[in-house]
């Protein structure tokens, strides 16, 4: 009777933490909905009263908390518990929320920069090892890896879904509610972190500092050659094509798109991604010339930029975005097999924890120069510079296909 009680227990104990993976799903499409993305420049510059340089120094500022706070927020998740980590995640990214949408203050837009990039640090990784344990309970940690895909998808349906929002509610309530409403909607996601199940794990902190893991993922850059050229090569052209994250809405704006529509533009935009993000690793697969293939979507997304700063025309414009982001934000998929196959897998965490440290650094500092370009010349100057830049580096690639 008692064997029959614990099979029992333990199967409970199973359906209870299989719960926190639906639960994660729920949790993960509230917080990927952003009502202000789509019309972020506009809230800023109208409502924020900010200059376009100082929109990308603010979110300089952003990208350096974050690698700031990369390692120290898993360390308080591990001392607080996965569980209270989460909670704690969506409870900041809601005071964030609301601290940005108070009154246009500077002060108040670095405060909401410095919560919202805590809880993105919080979450990294904690969601992880949380949904690791959860699995672990029933004997289904191999699906992980489904797992956090599953959840990559959950997000961006919702921000596909939610992004067409952000510009109604700028026209027919306000600028500022675009963002009021985000911190509302957070709100479920808190709701949901707190009825999670906390699987039992060992609470040992085992949080790396930052120097340990410079160190030790430089030594391995610097001894590995063939790793350090993907790495330097992956790296430029990554982050000149992902400036567009951040300019395409004042290019739409110097067009005169319709603000109306630039959700559904950014809709397109994220589809567009996904298709050619699961399109890339089944053409990969079938191609023996990986160089052929990196060169030719590096030459079509410099064209792409050049071309982007020479068109004024609304259709072609928005065209040439979505050529840009599904040939250019999937490319990091190329090197991916040449990066990892070059680390042996005891180092793999913290070679490309340094290579995104680094990364997350060289984004900053280059979205301030973006600024002042865009300030300075115009948005189609920078696409034009950009393009550029890309084509210089595609030409002047020390990648070999046998590296890839």
């Amino acid at each position: 009777m008692k064997s029959e009680q614990e099979l029992m227990s333990k199967e409970h104990d199973r359906r209870k933490y299989r719960l926190n993976i639906y639960k994660a799903y729920l949790y993960h499409f509230i917080l990927g909905i952003h009502t202000v993305r789509a019309v972020y420049f506009i809230y800023m510059s109208k409502w924020g009263g900010l200059s376009f340089p100082e929109q990308m120094i603010l979110q300089a500022y952003f990208m350096f908390v974050i690698f700031l706070l990369e390692i120290p927020s898993g360390a308080i998740a591990d001392y607080l518990g996965r569980k209270k980590g989460l909670m704690l995640s969506a409870l900041t990214v809601i005071m964030a929320a609301f601290a940005y949408s108070i009154i246009p203050n500077i002060f108040l837009f670095y405060i909401a920069e410095t919560l919202w990039a805590f809880s993105i640090s919080l979450i990294s990784g904690t969601d992880e090892a949380f949904l690791y344990s959860s699995l672990k309970i029933s004997g289904e940690e191999d699906k992980l890896p489904k797992v956090m895909g599953n959840i990559r998808v959950v997000n961006l349906i919702a921000l596909t879904i939610s992004a067409p929002l952000g510009p109604f509610i700028a026209e027919y309530v306000s600028l500022q509610f675009t963002m009021t409403c985000l911190g509302i909607i957070y709100i479920g996601a808190f709701i949901v972190s707190l009825t999670y199940h906390e699987p039992k794990y060992d609470n040992k902190v085992k949080t790396e500092r930052y120097l340990s893991i410079i160190k030790d993922g430089f030594k391995e850059l610097k001894k590995n050659k063939i790793l350090r050229i993907l790495s330097i090569d992956r790296l430029f052209i990554n982050i000149l094509i992902f400036l567009l994250f951040w300019t395409y809405q004042p290019y739409l704006d110097a067009i005169g798109v319709d603000r109306l529509i630039w959700g559904f533009i950014l809709s397109g935009m994220n589809l567009t991604n996904a298709s050619l993000a699961y399109l890339y690793p089944k053409i990969l697969k079938k191609i023996e010339k990986k160089l052929k293939f990196l060169i030719v979507v590096d030459i079509i997304n410099g064209i792409a930029f050049i071309s982007l700063g020479l068109t004024t025309n609304p259709i072609l414009g928005v065209i040439i975005l979505f050529i840009i982001v599904g040939f250019g934000y999937p490319r990091f998929l190329i090197y991916m097999h040449g990066i990892n196959k070059q680390i042996e897998s005891e180092n793999r965490a913290t070679v490309l924890s340094t290579i995104n440290m680094f990364q997350s650094l060289s984004m900053a500092l280059l979205n301030i120069v973006t600024g002042f370009v865009v300030a300075t010349w115009s948005v189609y100057w920078f696409f034009i510079f950009t393009g550029i830049a890309i084509l210089i580096f595609t030409m002047f690639t020390r990648v070999k296909s046998e590296y890839l």
